[in-house]
């Protein structure tokens, strides 16, 4: 295990807790992805859950004080969360309910592929208390799907939202994916009509992030697909916030919108630096000053449990200095933009001292805005979002 950084400090805001629990199966390996994630692993379903369940004893066993924290969001993510069964998703969530205080908890968010999950499921899932469901649309582009080795067609995209709706789901998310080999600007209208029209209360978009190993990364490099320019590239994005602006939605984080506040509120705790525990293979956590990397293989993850075991494979200790530039930065990914006021409150620093001359100069470059006593990423900042947080970083 390494260790980098210098002692832990102290800070003032108030403690609540966010859970995720990693399910890192899916029933196909998406040709983009290069997320802890595996296919063709049923075998250790079982065995994995287990060793989830054992993680979160183990945990609360090792760190006492965490248990004390009140939970306030749970999510599953993946992979596909949904390739478990009910009986495990509730084994998780005893387990998680045993070890933290969740009597308060305020969204149980589920990731799931279209096709993947029937109505039946659906209702089981509305019956444990999930909340809000995540589904990995990506495009109703049927030719699209194929080429990133998803599992559904559009027609199944639709379906499953349309069930989502009739079991009674009141928050439906719909990710969708820009800039895709050979898509062009009439693809993205389609898109974002289709899933609007649907009926979701939030949309996530993002531009398609060519990884190193993939095997979409081996296509493109080896001219068997071609990307769309970086002009098109923009005017897909300007496209996308335009619709949805004009079907009502309110783009409240750099990638996220939706109509009618149906916030993901785990995710916000990731933007307002919050604590939140993380188990299974490959989840990252953030507890009390430190960030915690756990083994991204399955059976390696397993054994590391069945031997009593955390299986935390990286730490890295968070300073002040540290603190104060990701706080900085993960706030101006939110419409409520970085405010004086909390930066002041968590630090006990004056953000000006620190930042003046930064804020200053990019409010004159017209890629921030200030609204009352907060800095908020102008149209045209979210477009350079990485320039303007590079300049937090000393």
């Amino acid at each position: 295990m390494n260790n980098t950084g210098t002692a832990s400090f102290t800070t003032s805001y108030t403690r609540d807790m966010g859970v995720y629990l990693h399910i890192p199966f899916c029933r196909k390996k998406c040709s983009y992805c290069d997320f802890a994630s595996y296919e063709g692993l049923e075998a250790y379903y079982e065995d994995y859950v287990e060793a989830l369940c054992s993680e979160i004893e183990l945990w609360a066993k090792q760190y006492p004080a965490s248990t004390s924290i009140p939970v306030q969001t749970i999510y599953f993510g993946g992979g596909t969360p949904t390739q478990l069964s009910i009986a495990q998703i509730e084994q998780i969530l005893n387990v998680l309910y045993k070890q933290y205080p969740c009597n308060h908890v305020i969204e149980i968010s589920m990731e799931a592929n279209p096709g993947e999950i029937d109505k039946s499921y659906l209702n089981d899932l509305k019956s444990l208390g999930v909340t809000r469901l995540s589904y990995g649309v990506q495009t109703f582009d049927d030719n699209l799907l194929t080429i990133l080795r998803r599992g559904h067609t559009a027609s199944m995209a639709k379906q499953a939202i349309y069930d989502a709706l009739e079991v009674g789901f009141q928050s439906v998310s719909g990710d969708l994916i820009y800039a895709l080999p050979g898509q062009h600007l009439k693809d993205i209208e389609t898109n974002v009509k289709t899933l609007v029209d649907l009926g979701v209360s939030h949309v996530s978009i993002y531009g398609l992030q060519l990884e190193e190993g993939t095997n979409l990364h081996k296509q493109v490099t080896q001219g068997m697909l071609t990307l769309p320019s970086d002009d098109e590239n923009e005017a897909m994005y300007d496209c996308m916030l335009d619709q949805l602006a004009t079907y009502g939605f309110e783009r409240y984080e750099i990638s996220n919108f939706t109509n009618r506040e149906a916030y993901s509120y785990h995710n916000l705790r990731y933007w307002q630096y919050k604590d939140y525990l993380a188990f299974g293979a490959g989840a990252y956590s953030f507890y009390e000053n430190v960030r915690r990397n756990n083994e991204p293989y399955v059976v390696p993850y397993i054994n590391r449990l069945r031997q009593g075991l955390l299986p935390v494979v990286f730490e890295e200790m968070i300073t002040e200095t540290r603190a104060v530039e990701d706080f900085c930065f993960l706030a101006l990914r939110t419409k409520w933009g970085l405010s004086k006021s909390n930066f002041e409150n968590r630090f006990n620093q004056s953000l000006l001292a620190i930042f003046g001359q930064e804020l200053e100069q990019l409010t004159k470059q017209g890629l921030l805005q200030q609204v009352e006593d907060s800095w908020c990423l102008t149209r045209e900042g979210a477009k350079h979002g990485n320039y303007v947080f590079s300049q937090f970083i000393r």
